[in-house]
């Protein structure tokens, strides 16, 4: 049989482009990378990302450039990175208002779990149930109790309706089998405040949020949101001790665009790894009240599909006003 010259032409230039794809791959990064998040600079996500960015700079050779695109709950900066060419110079610092804004938003612009492609979950923080000193209530039991007798009648505050805070607050009721009465403040330093003045007897905050006012005594931390006890507060109790299998907590991942070939997946992993192993890291995040939670790439995107089904159903079974 004679050569075919167009099929040898063809698998020449299927061989070549191959070669070229994974050359391409190899010399990864070729340009500085930018790693967006979706909320204001300062906050938790910014610090986070910029602690990050330091590290990954060094390890990668090319520097890790922090660009934050806040508006609309984080969905615009996750909009970029979801128009994003896969090619590891675009990531996405994803927090866990990402996985509630698709039960929080009557529409998105892109998929939250199929249009991106996970790499690490990165930290976490609890979130906690505290009161004023003054405040009757002891423990997480006496507020139950006190709830029962009065339902919809003790007030509590948040950072606002739909963030992580109040829906903590919402699935606290919702196993418990209680109604508070909501209190929504415009960010999360503002509950505090009210709290402290008097306005409200009981807030769901951050522990960074309420640490200074824990410590001088002006606080009570009732309980942590999660199912084991929180190192910075080892003495405080986990809420799963009164809710068994209770379990909520800020969340943050490094994420990329769909697609983004799996050589630089692990690539982008193992530079993940090996910064949450450094104690400055992990000794910054614990002073922003979270804990670093290295993962593989498939355990984070198995647990992004959950927390996203998981806020849906809670936020409509609940009938959390949804917004444009």
């Amino acid at each position: 049989m004679k050569p075919n010259p167009m099929l040898q032409m063809t698998l020449l230039l299927v061989s070549a482009l191959c070669g070229f794809s994974v050359h391409a791959q190899q010399k990864w990064p070729t340009k500085p990378i930018r790693m967006v998040h979706g909320f204001i600079s300062g906050g938790s996500v910014d610090i986070t990302a910029r602690l990050l960015a330091v590290h990954m700079s060094e390890m990668l050779g090319q520097q890790v450039i922090v660009d934050g695109r806040p508006g609309a709950g984080g969905t615009v900066g996750a909009g970029i990175v979801a128009r994003g060419e896969p090619d590891g110079h675009t990531l996405f610092l994803m927090a866990s208002g990402h996985a509630t804004s698709v039960g929080l938003y009557r529409s998105l612009p892109y998929d939250a779990v199929r249009d991106f492609t996970m790499i690490s979950m990165v930290a976490a923080n609890p979130f906690v149930m505290a009161s004023a000193s003054t405040y009757p209530a002891q423990s997480v039991a006496d507020v139950l109790r006190m709830a029962k007798e009065a339902p919809g009648k003790i007030n509590y505050g948040t950072g606002g309706v739909g963030t992580g805070m109040h829906l903590a607050s919402v699935l606290f009721q919702s196993r418990a089998g209680v109604r508070l009465n909501h209190i929504p403040y415009k960010g999360g330093n503002a509950a505090p405040m009210a709290l402290l003045s008097g306005e409200i007897p009981i807030i769901f905050n951050t522990p960074a949020g309420v640490d200074a006012h824990v410590t001088s005594g002006r606080m009570r931390a009732l309980a942590i949101t999660t199912g084991k006890r929180f190192s910075m507060w080892p003495n405080v109790p986990a809420m799963a001790e009164t809710i068994p299998g209770f379990d909520v907590r800020g969340w943050y991942a490094l994420a990329a665009p769909k697609e983004l070939p799996a050589s630089l997946v692990k690539r982008l992993n193992d530079v993940v790894q090996a910064t949450l192993r450094r104690t400055e890291v992990s000794g910054k995040l614990v002073q922003l009240g979270a804990e670093v939670t290295p993962s593989t790439a498939g355990d984070a995107q198995k647990f992004l599909a959950s927390e996203v089904a998981r806020w849906v159903r809670l936020i409509r079974e609940e009938n959390i006003p949804q917004q444009n």
